[in-house]
């Protein structure tokens, strides 16, 4: 007889086609009513809070007076709380955003006194392949999940899961939801015959003798009164032993049946019997573009420069720093940052990460100024600090702007050397909307606007050197530069051709290899939703190459460019496609950029959005057809077949939705061959697709336009409307955008290159012009600092995650990982601080197979962490 493992729960979603207000109002009244029930019963219980502390925090802000109420029940275990902040997506925000979620979730359950030491994932859209790795990186060894699984990709709902690492968890499947055994009825005549028809059910795939039932759903109460009838139910049947449960004790209970799990590793993204919703990883392109500008400015960029500030002894902003986390990963919830919610909550969830935007750009340049007063001018000049986060030497350009009165500027260097610049854009600026002490002016102050890239050689690593602005003294260090009529640009490693039937051609020059038709654009319907993408049948996509083009090039010492500007002639909507009408004029702008410092091209498409149901997406073919390709995943790397074998069954098979070949990202996918290979690296753009007519071809979608939250009936989703039926005008993201990715081929013999571009691309250098006209003034401080400094060294194939102070001391933790797919070497840190390997809980010691724990192996996509004690010796 099978154990049936009653599991009371409630699954809450912050927002969705309800705000945030919205649930918070009715947070007052379940709990209210969840504490009370338990106080005046001690027999029920245990609840889960879905597994999220956000709950904890929005409940406070309500019922700031219940805290001691509630803390009591979390001591005592009755109410269970965390592992995480909030559910979070896995496949379309960053390796950071997940591991900190849980980092800051956990400290929540710290603080209560009590945890849920389990990984449940109820509701997001399919479940990353490093959720095993990042658990046991925070000592948890158990997951539940929903989404995602199926008997194709491992036979029974319990098994062991290993990540590429071989990181291991326990792992139970809900293979009909978190809310298959739902608002029971309290009937003793009719509860027996429900509960045991849903405990069937649920049986189907179980391998072992104990099988979880969930009893709760999306914002549903506590059903306090079904644990109470078990008795009766285990009376009436012979069938199941039902026991009122919790996940601990279903865990405790599969110990003596391990050897019987199947074992699985890999993601899992199979919608067979619950959809995934592959179209969120394109719904709403503005906001995913604004959590990705927020997570690179919090991990790669201000983070780090504080935790370089904190070792050299100024304050680190570590709450201010951790309320952007929180308030970025509310909007990381899976209807959160997947954009499948209400217009008015998509409004919402784009103000938190604009206004985190805003928090960390203040935090950034007040850590630049801090540094830069304490630094002594060598020449004359306006100080610019220069910030590399990576810790490795590095050559870049440095792009800048500045708003200067002078003819002619010169950068120079610390001993005066002239360094070159060239500009990138120019424009007029009213100061008056700059400064502040001008805005009551009579007359108006122009200046020139200067966007340029300054070239500079040895950059330290994981530190900064400062640079020196020269105004009107007659130097100029501008690098040459010449328009042409021509419409070819090149430098040492590419030549890029704009040709006469409106393709591109770029030529690899390191091994001669010719990509026809790199950077075309097209534009295709999309009748879904928020949810999914669907074309239309026997769809009519159209081509940038049909459009008249407008080339101009610009070959330059630093960078060389060329733009192409066209209008798109397209369908206002679906009914003008249908009938073949383009009556809209979309203006776009396509620049492609060589840099002298990187082998990669960078691309940037501005557009003008007035169509409504279309999808804009980039094609590169690559000439490699090949069984398997790579994306990256979460710290690593992941291999995906090119033409998945399940786009055959799905239909016969009758799944919830097509498994189509659209594809998450971090930010790079990549085909190679034995012999060459390319990469594509982009800002934020998640979503990549691999026609299966067309398996040499990668396409990045740019963005796609829709009007509601949910729709029944779907080319690619059969059957009922997903969410809810309701209009969603705002997810057509009508006006400006901007595009921004890296197209980045190699050969096998420069692949050490091709890493090193990739992680050059996704942390750059930024810098700091300091002039007087900062928008708050600040008390200078005595510190005094070196024009140039490298907090640490690190010469590794690893790449570069974060560098911050850690929760709970003032060690800071420097982060890499593996983006291979092979075994890497650590490599020699140059630190001068004492320094341990510790996992991503920040404390749990690593102990190395080796005496020295540097020349340790690191698996493909695993993290490594390391503690740096920088003020072991300070009082600080």
């Amino acid at each position: 007889m099978k154990t049936i493992h009653l599991i009371q729960h409630t699954h809450w979603d912050r927002e969705w086609y309800f705000t945030e207000n919205d649930s918070k109002a009715l947070l007052y009244y379940f709990m209210d009513d969840l504490m009370s029930r338990m106080e005046s019963d001690k027999t029920i219980g245990p609840f889960i809070l879905d597994a999220q502390t956000v709950m904890l925090d929005d409940y406070f802000e309500v019922a700031p007076e219940n805290k001691n109420r509630l803390e009591k029940l979390i001591k005592s275990r009755r109410i269970l709380i965390g592992p995480w902040y909030t559910q979070t997506d896995f496949l379309t925000v960053s390796a950071e955003s997940i591991a900190r979620n849980l980092l800051l979730g956990l400290a929540d359950c710290r603080r209560m006194g009590e945890t849920l030491e389990v990984g449940y994932v109820p509701d997001s859209f399919g479940q990353m392949a490093q959720l095993p790795m990042l658990l046991t990186q925070f000592n948890i060894n158990k997951a539940v999940i929903w989404r995602g699984w199926s008997e194709r990709l491992v036979a029974n709902t319990e098994f062991t899961w290993q990540s590429q690492d071989g990181s291991e968890v326990t792992t139970a499947v809900f293979p009909w939801g978190y809310g298959c055994a739902k608002w029971l009825p309290t009937d003793k005549n009719v509860i027996t015959d429900a509960i045991v028809e849903r405990a069937r059910k649920q049986c189907q795939f179980a391998a072992t003798q104990s099988v979880m039932l969930p009893n709760g759903n999306d914002q549903s109460p506590f059903e306090y009164q079904i644990p109470g009838l078990l008795d009766h139910v285990n009376q009436s049947q012979d069938e199941f032993h039902f026991v009122n449960s919790s996940f601990d004790n279903y865990f405790k209970s599969l110990e003596h049946e391990q050897d019987k799990l199947p074992r699985f590793s890999g993601e899992m993204l199979d919608p067979k019997y619950m959809r995934i919703h592959r179209g969120i990883f394109s719904t709403r392109m503005d906001i995913k573009l604004a959590n990705a500008r927020l997570e690179q400015l919090l991990s790669r960029h201000l983070e780090p420069l504080a935790a370089l500030n904190f070792a050299n002894g100024l304050p680190y902003p570590q709450s201010a720093i951790n309320s952007i986390w929180r308030s970025a990963m509310k909007s990381h919830a899976h209807d959160s940052i997947g954009g499948c919610n209400s217009d008015r909550v998509n409004v919402m969830v784009l103000n938190r990460l604009e206004s985190g935007i805003e928090m960390a750009e203040q935090l950034l340049e007040l850590n630049f100024r801090k540094l830069a007063e304490g630094i002594e001018a060598q020449v004359d000049g306006t100080k610019v600090v220069v910030f590399n986060s990576v810790p490795k030497l590095r050559d870049s350009l440095v792009e800048l702007t500045i708003y200067t009165a002078a003819d002619t500027i010169a950068f120079v260097d610390g001993t005066g050397s002239l360094l070159p610049y060239q500009i990138v854009h120019e424009s007029q600026q009213d100061m008056s909307t700059i400064i502040q002490e001008l805005s009551n002016d009579t007359t108006t102050t122009w200046y020139r606007k200067l966007v340029l890239a300054v070239e500079l050689k040895a950059i330290p690593a994981c530190g900064y050197t400062t640079i020196y602005l020269q105004e009107g003294m007659g130097v100029c260090s501008q690098a040459t530069t010449s328009p042409s009529d021509t419409k070819h640009i090149a430098n040492q490693w590419f030549d890029i051709e704009h040709l006469a039937d409106n393709s591109i051609s770029l030529i690899d020059r390191r091994n001669g290899h010719q990509y026809h038709n790199v950077f075309e654009l097209t534009d295709g319907s999309d009748q879904g939703d928020n949810y999914n993408f669907s074309p239309l049948a026997d769809d009519w996509i159209i081509s940038n190459r049909e459009c008249e083009h407008f080339v101009t090039t610009v070959q330059g010492e630093l960078f060389s460019s060329l733009t192409v500007a066209f209008e798109f002639s397209l369908p206002a909507d679906l009914n003008e496609r249908q009938q073949g009408i383009t009556s809209v004029k979309l203006p776009v702008s396509l620049h492609l950029t060589l840099r002298n410092d990187r082998p990669s091209i960078d691309v940037k498409v501005e557009l003008d959005n007035t169509v409504c149901d279309h999808r804009i997406q980039m094609h590169f073919p690559t000439g490699i057809v090949k069984e398997t390709h790579f994306a990256d995943q979460p710290f690593g790397l992941i291999e995906r077949q090119t033409i998945p074998q399940e786009l055959e069954l799905w239909e016969q098979e009758g799944w919830t939705e097509a498994p189509i070949a659209n594809y998450p990202m971090q930010s790079m996918v990549l085909q190679r061959d034995d012999e060459r290979g390319l990469g594509i690296v982009t800002k934020g753009l998640r979503e990549y697709e691999i026609d299966r007519a067309k398996p040499q071809v990668l396409a990045i979608t740019l963005m796609r336009s829709v009007g509601w939250l949910g729709q029944p009936n779907l080319t690619y989703r059969p059957g009922r409307a997903s969410g809810m039926v309701l209009p969603s005008p705002d997810s057509q993201i009508q006006g400006e955008h901007c595009f921004e990715l890296s197209l980045v081929p190699f050969d096998m013999g420069n692949e050490e290159s091709f890493w090193r571009t990739i992680e050059m691309i996704n942390t750059p250098v930024i810098a700091h012009v300091g002039t007087d006209w900062a928008r708050f003034r600040l008390n200078k401080q005595d510190t005094h600092f070196p024009a140039s400094q490298s907090l640490l060294s690190w010469e590794s194939s690893l790449h570069f995650s974060t560098l911050k102070k850690a929760e709970e001391s003032d060690a800071l933790i420097l982060r890499a990982y593996n983006p291979t797919p092979t075994v890497q070497i650590v490599g020699e840190l140059n630190c001068k601080y004492e320094t341990r390997r510790v996992q991503l809980d920040e404390t749990t010691p690593v102990l190395s197979s080796d005496k020295t724990p540097f020349s340790d192996k690191v698996q493909p996509s695993s993290p490594l962490s390391v503690s740096i004690s920088v003020l072991a010796d300070s009082d600080h």
